[in-house]
């Protein structure tokens, strides 16, 4: 008989031991245990014909063709199974943990490993996460225009061992109409909340510094419960020269092609209004990244004072620097968070 662990113990576990889901890649796809090993009983195809049978014909007939379709794969996947495991034990999960974790877990303990299966399977894990949200947390927010250096500011704080939560490193987006460039992945939502939720739970100290952000990244939305949470907390403002936030951003950004660069600008074309948009756009084409940074730069000022003119809960100070200095910064939040 194999062990079974609650969605908590099976988290902590989780961060020692590998963890095989054992769903179909289309549902790993949506949202898994973060650093979880895709281990498919079935493929998409299969589990869309297994489901289909249980429907029309019943629980017999879908048994039976997963039986079938199981067999031919069961000598690779148990040799594959048991080369992940760790310290001689594994971490098993399916939906609800149902007959798939089951009969992997126990094809796979017959080599005398331990197996613990998620009780409840990835939907406990699920609404694990969901709780983590509605958890109070010393929320300390990072704040500042754009190209105010916030992001490095977090993982200097971040290399001083104290908690952070980098919500654009998760949603592999940098927050604005430029955020995609240089993206690496496509972060579903699931994925989004079950990676940040992982961080939630080990965070620990006086302080949880998070970068200041609207509620949208990219297409991905913070979790309301923790977004309400952003809202009232302490804000502390990182004020420099615009000259310096000028060529900080073309550091950033300025190698980036043309053609994305423009793709860019046209999400905000209706914002920005037709003549600044206009010359944003032909700034881009004659290679003048000053000129197109500077005129972006009222635009993303004057939202980013709009969206703080109605803060009331939580004290705001503000840091004023005549260099961008990570370090020195990271320095001063810390003695000033505590």
């Amino acid at each position: 008989m194999n062990r079974r662990a609650s969605a908590r113990e099976f988290v902590d576990l989780a961060r020692e031991i590998p963890v095989l889901d054992v769903r179909s890649p289309g549902e790993y796809l949506k949202g898994h245990v973060p650093g979880a090993i895709s281990f498919p009983l079935f493929d998409d195809q299969e589990r869309g014909e297994i489901g289909t049978l249980y429907k029309q014909v019943g629980r017999g007939a879908a048994v039976d063709r997963g039986m079938t379709l199981v067999q031919p794969k069961m000598q690779r996947m148990y040799r594959e199974g048991i080369a992940h495991a760790k310290k001689g034990k594994l971490l098993v999960h399916c939906w609800r943990s149902g007959m798939r974790s089951e009969s992997v877990a126990a094809m796979l303990a017959v080599s005398g490993l331990d197996i613990i299966v998620l009780e409840g399977g990835y939907k406990a894990f699920r609404n694990w996460v969901l709780q983590r949200f509605i958890q109070s947390y010393p929320i300390r927010l990072i704040g500042g225009a754009t190209g105010s250096g916030k992001t490095e500011i977090l993982h200097k704080i971040a290399e001083r061992g104290s908690s952070v939560l980098d919500l654009e490193g998760h949603a592999d987006h940098r927050g604005s109409a430029f955020g995609a460039l240089g993206a690496q992945r496509e972060v579903m939502p699931a994925q989004f909340e079950n990676d940040l939720a992982w961080e939630l739970q080990r965070a620990k100290g006086p302080a949880l510094w998070i970068e200041d952000e609207s509620r949208a990244i990219g297409k991905l939305h913070i979790h309301a419960d923790l977004w309400q949470q952003m809202k009232q907390a302490d804000l502390y403002l990182i004020e420099l020269p615009i000259e310096v936030r000028i060529a900080r951003l073309i550091e950033d950004y300025g190698d980036f092609p043309k053609s994305e660069l423009l793709d860019s600008v046209a999400k905000i074309k209706r914002r920005l209004g037709g003549l600044r948009y206009a010359e944003v756009t032909e700034a881009i084409q004659k290679d003048d990244a000053e000129t197109a940074v500077r005129i972006l730069l009222e635009y993303y000022d004057r939202s980013y004072r709009y969206a703080n003119k109605d803060r009331s809960a939580g004290k705001v100070q503000v840091l004023r620097y005549p260099e961008f200095d990570a370090e020195q910064i990271a320095e001063d939040l810390l003695a000033l968070g505590q």
